[in-house]
């Protein structure tokens, strides 16, 4: 049975990742066309959705040389063992027929047999690629993925104030996302704030076009949630923070930039100062104090 793994867009060790796909007893096939990494070999697959950098696994149900009669007849058994179908067709390069126009007579005659279709289906996916031929696949999940466990962050949100490089809104934005914490940014310019949220986003790879951040230009505009900033120059360190953690509350996490970090106008406006790490002398970045933190929160319980 060949599976084809649908890899999370961050970055990862492809290498490391290929070690451990063969550990598992698979063979490891190249695929130039989707650009997935290909397994081979006699398990379920489930195993290979465990992996830290798989996002998803589709089973090869068939393939070989397109027919559009043998297509047909391959879905309707598929579909009648799935129960019902959500279809997707993708053609690649040098493949002249209209994917549209295909998924659109395999639907008619889905329908025809019997076989129920719509969004609320298995997703099934058709492929078609130019090889000596037209050749064909047909790809369904072999389960979902399991998600872990956002909730547990929701009464965080971060916010950065006055950001000046690309670079450190990408690597918070990063942080964000895989976390599902809110972000926001104190920034005296929100159409220059907007150009530098573009471009981060472009760098930081996942699923990030819905992802809203809110401009303020003052840090007192934000209310109903316990403000603690963090600077090398204060006073209290993380036996403080451990205690706020245990409240529950709602904490808006103020960082500064990587540049000056935390302004003194945000630093007498938040509701506490917070020193991190023994060291007085280099302060760490946003992302680097953000991941950190997060760290401690994620241990709140066991203190």
């Amino acid at each position: 049975m060949r599976y084809h793994l649908v890899l999370k867009r961050f970055e990862f060790d492809a290498d490391a990742l290929k070690k451990k796909v063969l550990g598992l007893g698979y063979k490891v096939l190249p695929d130039a066309v989707s650009g997935r990494m290909v397994a081979e070999g006699g398990g379920n697959g489930g195993e290979l959705l465990q992996l830290s950098e798989v996002e998803d696994v589709l089973r090869e149900e068939k393939s070989g040389r397109f027919q559009q009669e043998v297509l047909r007849q391959e879905l309707i058994v598929l579909g009648k063992r799935l129960g019902s179908i959500s279809l997707k067709v993708r053609t690649y390069p040098g493949v002249k027929i209209p994917a549209s126009i295909l998924k659109k007579k395999l639907l008619k005659v889905m329908q025809q047999a019997g076989v129920q279709v719509g969004d609320g289906g298995v997703p099934v996916l058709i492929e078609l690629e130019q090889n000596r031929g037209v050749l064909y696949r047909v790809l369904s999940p072999i389960g979902k993925k399991q998600q872990g466990d956002k909730s547990r962050y929701r009464n965080l949100a971060v916010l950065l104030e006055h950001p000046r490089l690309v670079e450190e809104v990408a690597d918070v934005l990063r942080i964000c996302l895989i976390f599902g914490l809110e972000l926001k940014v104190v920034h005296n310019n929100k159409n220059e704030f907007q150009k530098l949220l573009n471009k981060a986003k472009s760098l930081t790879k996942g699923k990030l076009a819905d992802f809203h951040v809110d401009v303020y230009k003052d840090l007192d505009e934000i209310r109903d949630y316990k403000k603690i900033g963090f600077s090398k120059n204060a006073d209290d360190g993380e036996e403080r923070l451990r205690e706020v953690f245990k409240t529950h509350e709602k904490i808006l996490l103020v960082f500064g930039n990587d540049t000056f970090g935390l302004s003194q106008e945000a630093r007498d406006k938040v509701d506490m100062l917070i020193h991190l790490t023994p060291d007085y002398k280099k302060p760490l970045k946003a992302n680097q104090a953000l991941a950190y933190v997060l760290g401690m929160y994620s241990k709140r319980d066991a203190i």
